[in-house]
């Protein structure tokens, strides 16, 4: 299984240094790495540091000032170092009001990112899955997006976590998802990727064409980087 590391996951080895975080990254198995932030780095030395790695800065979650302010140069910057993805972490997609406030600038974000080759989505957490006037305010910003503009990368982890199945949302939603983040649960904790209860490998069969991305925010077996050998070893015999 090809399978690439959030690197929100291993934060606090990236802000001690990022190249060395990015070394034992690649000795784990992982093809490619999402950014979450780029450490002061330099675009053309990243892609060479990647390059050297055998890694694929394959996407990056970029926060929603950022995109309404500092798109063009973020895009230069993800150009440079090869990505395909550009993806927003996350809003305040509480109401049905709200997503549709949201809707319309997604729309003009993701524009401009497909006029410059990029495809642009959003990654959900668990509130924009609480009801809101009989309806997932997720779902009306989903409806009121251009499927053309705005794609989804699903957090399995918040689905499960928000109440819903995953593997039913999935297979209502896959045809929007070209990137889906794998992240396990167990109860309501976020466990290594072999420890949960998340059919990851019935994922894989569901939806084979998605890019793979695996994120761990909680760690209870051992550090950031162990948990992300250790899931690793697991994903890639998936």
């Amino acid at each position: 299984m090809k399978i690439y590391l959030q690197l929100w996951s291993v934060k606090d080895d990236t802000q001690t240094d990022f190249f060395s975080t990015l070394e034992r990254v690649a000795e784990m198995g992982y093809a490619g790495v999402e950014f979450a932030g780029f450490g002061g780095i330099p675009a053309g030395e990243m892609k060479q540091k990647l390059d050297e790695l055998g890694l694929e800065g394959i996407s990056a979650h970029v926060g929603y000032d950022i995109l309404v302010n500092d798109l063009e140069a973020t895009l230069v910057y993800l150009k440079t170092i090869g990505a395909k993805y550009i993806i927003c972490p996350g809003a305040e997609v509480k109401s049905v009001k709200q997503a549709k406030e949201f809707a319309v600038e997604f729309n003009k974000i993701g524009k401009k990112c497909a006029e410059q080759g990029f495809v642009f989505g959003y990654h959900n957490h668990n509130w924009e899955l609480a009801p809101d006037e009989g309806v997932y305010p997720l779902d009306v910003l989903f409806e009121e997006t251009d499927p053309k503009y705005v794609k989804q990368q699903p957090d399995v982890f918040w689905i499960d976590y928000a109440g819903l199945d995953a593997m039913e949302y999935l297979q209502a939603h896959k045809e929007r998802c070209p990137m889906i983040h794998l992240k396990q649960i167990k109860g309501k904790d976020n466990v290594n990727a072999q420890d949960g209860t998340i059919d990851f490998a019935k994922i894989k069969e569901m939806c084979p064409d998605a890019v793979f991305v695996y994120e761990q925010e909680e760690y209870p077996a051992g550090t950031p980087l162990e948990c992300a050998a250790k899931s690793a070893e697991y994903l890639l015999t998936l």
